[in-house]
């Protein structure tokens, strides 16, 4: 299920001073989070566009069923 909203895994990545920054100010442009601003570009990598103001859960069904339809 691509979607599920639950979320048990971490992924820890580090950046430098300039990129910490800048993805501050990305995710703030937004009025995102820095972590779900990230989570949102990988999903958008991962299954396309989404939107950043779709909901990021399984309760329409998940990338692969919502692609068989």
């Amino acid at each position: 299920m691509a979607l599920n909203s639950k979320r048990t895994q971490r992924v820890v990545t580090y950046l430098n001073e300039r990129e910490y920054m800048d993805l501050l100010k990305s995710a703030a442009r937004i009025d995102k989070r820095p972590g779900d601003f990230v989570r949102f570009g990988l999903l958008h990598d991962m299954y396309g566009s989404l939107g950043i103001g779709a909901p990021l859960s399984n309760e329409n069904g998940s990338a692969d069923e919502t692609q068989d339809a």
